[in-house]
């Protein structure tokens, strides 16, 4: 996205156009059941990551899901994650990673999300994609609905070390909410 639509999309969200009441949204947080599945994703710079044992074994992490042909929902939910990147930078440097998974491996290389996500890529994000079959099945593990359609759900998820924990937030979710949230984490 470029710095004008970029800005446009922030002061939207700033002054609460296009925001839902929250009590309409969600209800606080929810508690999820899932299957985490240890699938091999990749990084915007190709590097291969096993989603259990590399990433969620290392720490708290909150997740946000993207894919590059949406120009809805999810430009705003990447603007929120680097909202919160840089409060918990000033709160918890190091404690809480934040994940941002396609929606959309078939098209979301990581040549595709370092290109069209570049303007999100704040150095404390990671953004992953990789082949179908595993980014499929860890979105169907956390209960997540793969795909194109613009007219998405948007969630963001919070996970305790190792996959313990795992809390949703339906909606778009407050950058201030999601950083006290995520830095409760363990």
């Amino acid at each position: 996205m470029n710095p004008i639509c970029r800005g446009i999309v922030a002061a939207l969200l700033l002054s609460g156009v296009g925001t839902v009441d929250a009590q309409e949204t969600r209800t606080a947080t929810t508690q999820r059941a899932v299957r985490l599945f240890d699938r091999s994703l990749v990084d915007t710079n190709g590097v291969p990551r096993l989603f259990v044992s590399e990433i969620l074994a290392r720490g708290p992490v909150l997740v946000s899901f993207t894919f590059t042909g949406c120009t809805a929902f999810c430009p705003a939910a990447d603007i929120v994650m680097d909202d919160v990147a840089e409060r918990l930078k000033r709160r918890n440097p190091g404690g809480v990673r934040l994940i941002t998974l396609t929606l959309d491996p078939l098209t979301d290389t990581p040549e595709q999300l370092r290109r069209e996500r570049a303007a999100f890529l704040h150095p404390d994000r990671t953004f992953l994609t990789g082949q179908p079959d595993d980014v499929w099945a860890v979105l169907d593990g956390l209960g997540v609905e793969g795909g194109t359609r613009q007219d998405h759900d948007l969630a963001f998820l919070l996970i305790g070390r190792g996959g313990a924990g795992i809390r949703t937030l339906s909606g778009l979710a407050g950058a201030e909410e999601l950083a006290t949230l995520a830095g409760d984490l363990r």
